[in-house]
């Protein structure tokens, strides 16, 4: 029943184009004042941006919540700085392993939708992208939001500041976000994640989960006669053609 809502958003865009907005350090060459008036979809701790205002996103994804419940305070923390940062009318998207947190902070009340995440992208053909289904299980937002978006029925989609390239910045001790950190990506459970992922090599595997998520997602947008566009400045991601940003907007 929590996922029959969103039979409200299948092709709600038909025809439309959207802008997906990810956290790489790129987007801050990026002028995203030139993106009011479009529809926008921002992820996870973009409402950091100080252009969040002007941007006026339509849709914001939440990643899975990933850490374990002696971390709820940080994600309570999380949430209640998306509900001052982003506009009234921003309709968010979460897992539902995060509604119990919703629902306790009595927050984004009909405005929230919620998917679930299941398959593994190593196990299937097609990438699933109903959201009254389970979807593919992620460890990245990216793949979340194109499904999303596809569903919703966007027939071109730009991606922006979807850098991928985390693998080159942790090994350098560089920031892999514009932001650098969020409550939930400045606590130990996280410090852990990336010196657990470094160490043994899961970084590598992640990386291939994203890539392979990535290259099911452009098939089954094709076949639906949606155009996935990269318009990131650099970065890794060359699943997608790429665009210049000034030359679309």
């Amino acid at each position: 029943p929590l996922l029959r809502r969103n039979r409200a958003l299948k092709d709600r865009h038909r025809g439309e184009t959207c802008f997906i907005l990810g956290s790489g350090p790129s987007i801050k060459q990026q002028d995203l004042k030139r993106l009011a008036g479009r529809v926008v979809m921002t992820q996870n701790h973009f409402h950091a941006h100080d252009d969040i205002g002007v941007i006026h996103p339509s849709y914001h994804v939440v990643v899975p919540k990933y850490q374990p419940r002696q971390y709820d305070d940080d994600w309570v923390q999380w949430l209640n700085s998306m509900n001052e940062r982003l506009p009234a009318d921003t309709q968010i998207v979460f897992d539902k392993n995060t509604k119990y947190l919703v629902d306790r902070l009595g927050l984004f009340r009909d405005r929230v939708y919620y998917v679930r995440q299941g398959y593994n992208c190593a196990m299937v053909r097609r990438a699933p992208v109903d959201m009254t289904r389970s979807l593919m299980a992620v460890p990245t937002v990216l793949p979340e939001c194109l499904a999303i978006a596809v569903y919703m029925g966007f027939t071109k989609v730009y991606l922006l500041g979807f850098d991928l390239d985390q693998v080159c910045r942790l090994a350098e001790n560089q920031q892999v976000r514009f932001y650098g950190t969020s409550p939930v990506t400045k606590n130990q459970a996280e410090q852990d994640l990336d010196r657990q992922a470094m160490e043994e090599g899961l970084i590598w595997i992640n990386l291939w989960i994203i890539w392979r998520q990535c290259y099911l997602l452009r098939d089954a947008a094709a076949k639906l006669g949606v155009q996935i566009l990269n318009a990131t400045a650099g970065g890794l991601l060359n699943v997608f053609p790429r665009v210049k940003y000034e030359d679309v907007v």
